[in-house]
């Protein structure tokens, strides 16, 4: 689902997208607006009960809120660290992941001015032991 700037919603057909990677193959380095991605993904095999689960995203471009299963995870932006939650808690047999980014017309992003926005790094599940 994209949103534009100026308001007007408007659906596109689904695509799979490689992650990490911009969106100017998909949508052109000049889109601005607001993407979002989602994913489906089952129960993790082989849980422990003291094992934690974390849901790790690597980079975005500009601005990125991340839900699971309807519960908000949290926010990140451009040049954050790494965003890291643990999802154990919110875990359940069909999982379901969104992240949506948005990227303003207004914003400066510096060198990545003229590039187009997205998931440039990576999304992944980590899994670890409880300390």
């Amino acid at each position: 689902m994209l949103d534009s700037q100026n308001g007007c919603d408007f659906a596109s057909p689904e695509s799979r997208q490689a992650i990490p990677s911009d969106w100017g193959n998909w949508l052109g380095a000049a889109f601005r607006g607001r993407v979002e991605y989602r994913r489906r993904f089952g129960l993790p095999t082989q849980l422990e009960p003291d094992q934690e689960v974390w849901l790790v995203l690597e980079a975005i471009d500009f601005e990125a809120s991340c839900s699971l299963n309807e519960i908000e995870l949290g926010t990140m932006r451009l040049g954050d660290d790494p965003f890291r939650v643990e999802i154990g808690k919110q875990l359940q047999l069909s999982n379901h992941l969104k992240i949506v980014i948005d990227l303003p017309w207004e914003v400066d992003r510096g060198e990545r001015n003229s590039m187009a926005g997205g998931l440039i790094g990576s999304v992944r599940l980590e899994i670890a032991e409880n300390p």
